[in-house]
């Protein structure tokens, strides 16, 4: 057997050396080529970047010539006398005409007349600074100037009055978030404008720490490196800005995420890491049950009757081995099985009965023993079921008048009974400190204790119907509360009326004002007043017809 094992064991250590190495090899080969393809990605991007530049100078050029031709213009730079605010204000209505964001004007030799972002200043010599000097020279010019940390893409042209150049116009655009928004959404790669070393603009899709990470790589011109930003792996391409010749460090970052084109590695890498690990798993399972196999099956019956006769009667017994070994597993099995479900049974049993016991001794104990009323003969009955439920009712002299509760509470059993002792308990503590209040108080008040007995300490979802009467000596009788109909038997006529009890359940909602009032009837000598519960009128003969409240009154006249 140890020799099985060993050869079950060698087996799954070379599936899994196999499997591992078939894990490394992809992993590797798929992540070099997802840097490849980012690289290319990036690449292109790289292209659009520097297309875009030129298609936005094609642009600008285009731009700056028409303006370049507009007559005030013309009119305005090469007349001598005119003055700084006219100039300044023809050359602001051109700037917006233009939607340029910079518009700079000077004379035939280079001098500032007008610079827009600066309305003060004037007389600047620029003839030597680019594009002013090339499109002195040669009639226009293109350059990239940084200004108050802003870069701004221009384009030059001569202003000319016959054969006369009378002055240079340069209008300019910036270079902003929305130059990096629009590659980022021609090629998804995140696009940062850096100035020796900050960040001047950056697409929208670029998040703070992208940003950071990128910027560690700012002055790497011309580089492409790996940097991890967030623990996940990000390729960053730094170029230098097209256009600019200055002595500044301006530059572009293109910027990718390797997680989504090494999502397929990952993927796969760990569907194999699962199948090596399933193939290990069964490798030692299969080890585990040629050894078991192999060996004596009773020693499992063995265990199996111990395990009973410890009382574990779920245990249950694997049917395996010999013929004979299953059939006599099989008949054990069945035997605990039967076990099991007489002592389930047996302890169900137990349990209800000492419950019943216990609920009725609760609703026996309370009733109120022969109590005595002044002017009234109060009798009272109550005969429990084989299921024990809620019902109340209870009978409390204070001084010359009586209080009357019955009631019923959802549900049978044990929590029905404590919910009755609750409203037993509270209903007399309430009359007996205020025995003149009104009933709809007292079970407004009764209401409040109940919904937060049942709903919030027991978490249960009963409800209790209950009618609550102040019976007066002079046969007033004063009642709240909604329970089953009262029936009142007139000593004059003999005839039963049925008398509603209107308002709502208890313990439900703890606002009840609004449908809990007081109602009124009279008792004359030698009238009847019946209260009862649904046991009462819900009992059913042998056809399974129910008693009924009519049945109830007229048995009550007869």
């Amino acid at each position: 057997m140890q020799f099985r094992s060993t050869i079950m064991l060698g087996t799954s250590a070379v599936l899994a050396a196999v499997i591992a190495t078939t894990v490394g090899v992809v992993a590797v080969t798929l992540e070099r080529d997802a840097r490849r393809t980012v690289t290319r990605a990036l690449e292109r991007s790289e292209l659009v970047f520097e297309e875009l530049q030129g298609y936005r100078q094609s642009l600008y050029r285009a731009q700056a010539e028409v303006v370049s031709q507009a007559p005030r213009l013309k009119a305005a730079a090469s007349t001598d006398d005119i003055d700084h605010a006219t100039l300044l204000d023809v050359s602001r209505e051109l700037q917006q005409s233009a939607g340029a964001d910079f518009f700079l004007l000077t004379d035939g030799a280079g001098r500032l007349l007008v610079d827009v972002a600066a309305p003060d200043a004037e007389g600047f010599d620029l003839s030597a600074r680019a594009p002013i000097s090339t499109a002195i020279e040669a009639g226009e010019g293109a350059d990239v100037w940084i200004t108050d940390e802003r870069v701004i893409q221009l384009q030059a042209f001569t202003l000319r009055f016959g054969q006369d150049v009378v002055g240079v116009l340069a209008i300019g655009f910036f270079m902003d978030d929305r130059v990096a928004d629009t590659v980022e959404r021609q090629t998804g790669a995140k696009v940062v404008i850096a100035l020796n070393g900050d960040a001047i603009a950056r697409s929208q899709g670029t998040s703070d720490a992208e940003l950071a990470g990128a910027l560690t790589r700012a002055e790497a011109i011309g580089e492409s490196q790996v940097v991890t930003i967030d623990g996940a792996p990000h390729v960053v391409v730094t170029r230098a800005l097209p256009g600019y010749g200055g002595e500044e460090k301006l530059s572009y970052l293109l910027l990718q995420s390797l997680d989504d084109a090494l999502a397929t590695s990952r993927a796969l890498r760990r569907n194999l890491i699962l199948i090596a690990l399933a193939g290990l798993l069964i490798s030692l399972l299969l080890a585990v049950w040629v050894a078991r196999r192999l060996s004596r099956p009773l020693d499992r019956l063995v265990g199996f009757t111990r395990e009973l006769a410890a009382g574990r009667l779920d245990a249950r017994q694997e049917l395996s081995g010999p013929t004979e070994v299953q059939a006599l597993g099989r008949a054990m099995n069945q035997m605990a099985g039967e076990l099991a479900e007489s002592r389930k049974q047996l302890a169900g049993k137990e349990r209800l009965e000492r419950e019943l016991e216990i609920a009725e001794r609760i609703q026996t104990s309370i009733l109120p023993r022969a109590p005595e009323v002044n002017g009234y003969a109060i009798a009272s009955e109550m005969t429990t079921a084989s299921e024990v439920g809620g019902d109340y009712f209870d009978v409390l002299p204070a001084g010359d008048r009586c209080w009357i509760g019955i009631g019923d509470v959802a549900g049978h059993g044990l929590k029905a009974g404590l919910v009755m002792l609750m409203v037993q308990s509270c209903v007399a503590a309430l009359v007996r400190e205020q025995p003149t209040a009104s009933p709809a108080d007292h079970v407004r008040a009764l209401n409040r204790v109940l919904v937060d007995n049942i709903r919030e300490r027991l978490e249960q979802d009963e409800h209790v119907t209950f009618s609550l009467l102040r019976i007066e000596t002079d046969g007033r009788v004063v009642y709240a509360g909604a329970h089953e109909e009262m029936i009142v038997c007139r000593a004059a006529t003999g005839a039963c009326e049925l008398i509603p009890t209107p308002g709502t359940w208890l313990g439900v909602d703890p606002n009840i004002d609004l449908v809990t009032r007081d109602s009124e009837l009279r008792l004359e000598d030698g009238d009847l007043l019946l209260l009862y519960t649904d046991g009462l009128t819900e009992a059913r003969s042998p056809a399974r017809e129910m008693f009924g409240v009519q049945r109830l009154a007229d048995a009550l006249a007869r």
